[in-house]
């Protein structure tokens, strides 16, 4: 058992105040100084309609059109939304279009639509912020991400909603997304035991979206 004890891996102290640091401080300084360097294709605003029946908007960025809608006839509450892309006429066909229509389920209303490109390569995601309609005022993020692979054009969903346990103490929602360079800043009130939903008593948290590990983490500017 002596033996055992002596063959167990000892790791320094130093190395896992090295570990931390890079988790907590220098990740998120990376993704930040990345960010400063990048810039996404204009979007154009063709259309927007939000008169609090209905949200549609149509946008033109780079080469490529986005159109997200929610369903007809639906409750802003709750229901559909879809999102059609049309893509530029591929090389060996001028006349043909590429258009992607997509349908998924909404737990609230649209509240906006944001496009960025994060790793540079000229092709923008769309980020579709909706709002719950209850008291928490809660978001869910929906994430689309189109990319070209030989040729032949290939999207993604993804959920980008779920905060880490760690960076949620005291979150019961009323956060917003804002794009800020080619970053996704996510930031919402800090509640503490006690506090009325309309009235946190312990600041404000924010966090940026870590593309390539896919998930929130700490904003290193504030």
């Amino acid at each position: 058992m002596h033996q055992a004890a002596e063959d167990r891996l000892s790791i320094p102290a130093s190395s896992i105040l090295v570990l931390l640091i890079t988790l907590v401080v220098v990740t998120p300084l990376a993704i930040w100084r990345m960010a400063q360097k990048l810039a996404s294709p204009t979007a154009e605003v063709i259309s927007l309609e939000d008169d609090g029946e209905r949200f549609r908007g149509h946008w033109k960025v780079g080469k490529v059109d986005f159109v997200v809608e929610e369903g007809i006839d639906e409750p802003r509450s709750t229901g559909t939304f879809t999102l059609s892309v049309t893509l530029p006429p591929r090389e060996e066909d001028e006349t043909v279009k590429v258009v992607i229509g997509l349908e998924a389920a909404r737990d609230g209303f649209i509240e906006k639509v944001l496009f960025l490109d994060p790793d540079g390569d000229g092709i923008c995601n769309a980020t579709i912020c909706i709002r719950s309609a209850g008291s928490g005022s809660y978001l869910q993020i929906r994430q689309y991400t189109l990319s070209f692979e030989g040729g032949e054009s290939e999207g993604t969903w993804s959920d980008l909603t779920a905060i880490p346990e760690h960076l949620s103490a005291g979150y019961i929602g009323h956060d917003t997304v804002e794009r800020q360079s080619e970053m996704l800043v996510r930031t919402f009130p800090i509640h503490l035991d006690g506090d009325t939903n309309a009235a946190p008593s312990a600041g404000t948290r924010s966090l940026i979206w870590d593309f390539h590990n896919r998930r929130w983490r700490p904003d290193p500017r504030k």
